[in-house]
């Protein structure tokens, strides 16, 4: 028969040139519901996939991606934007509005004009940190930059996949850590960052020189929050 979409001639149940399957099934709502919920639950591929493997061997599964291995790894980008959306929305439906931060601010209010500027300054800052979250992704970028400089054995955008993992399977322990303490938030949640350490150790480490390359991981792990954190306050104090 005749691949439907290559249009290469084959006998058997997969095209050889592009690997389409012979019989192909007409789409239903079944079909559908079955599609997007094994794309997350199936062990084998995708988010699970991810999961599993980054946990139990974060080397082997980064690098072999890297290296071409990709058929049933939910690709790095996408793999972060779920799971950041997911902590995202986590956040939303636990969000409480803090009453410490209420009184403070009214006691600020209180104090004159010196009291109101404090109270804007405050505001501005708790905003900044509280929408900090959904620029999360751009963490991937910043530690890209100073892996690239650190360790030079991939090219830019191989270290923009590598740490599109890390950042993503992070993200994770931001997401227990949200569900169990309802406090804590990304940026300042102190295990999320020791984990990019390890996962980083994980996947550029040398058996002969672990002091180094962990050194060097904490060093672009603190360079790369520094900048993240630092961006957003010096845009938002230069337009005000």
């Amino acid at each position: 028969m005749a691949c439907i979409n290559c249009k290469t001639n084959f006998e058997g149940q997969f095209c050889p040139s592009c690997g389409e399957k012979k019989d192909i099934e007409r789409i239903t709502f079944g079909s559908m519901i079955e599609s997007v919920f094994s794309g997350f639950v199936n062990m084998d591929k995708g988010l699970l996939f991810n999961i599993k493997n980054l946990t139990l061997y974060p080397q082997k599964t980064i690098l072999q991606y890297i290296k071409g291995k990709r058929k049933y790894i939910l690709s790095p980008i996408s793999y972060a934007i779920v799971t950041i959306s997911v902590y995202i929305i986590i956040t939303s439906l636990l969000k409480k509005a803090p009453s410490e931060l209420k009184v403070g601010l009214g006691k600020l209010g209180e104090q004159g004009e010196l009291g109101r500027f404090q109270q804007m300054g405050y505001k501005t800052g708790g905003f900044l940190i509280e929408k900090l979250k959904y620029f999360w992704l751009l963490q991937a970028v910043f530690l890209s930059v100073f892996s690239k400089l650190f360790f030079k054995r991939f090219n830019f955008f191989e270290h923009l996949a590598i740490n599109s993992f890390i950042v993503g399977h992070a993200t994770l322990v931001a997401i227990i850590v949200r569900i169990f303490y309802r406090g804590e938030i990304i940026v300042f949640n102190f295990l999320v960052f020791i984990y990019m350490i390890f996962l980083m150790y994980k996947v550029f480490g040398k058996t002969n020189n672990k002091f180094e390359t962990i050194t060097m991981s904490s060093l672009i792990v603190l360079f790369a929050y520094i900048l993240f954190m630092g961006l957003p306050f010096t845009i938002a104090n230069y337009i005000s």
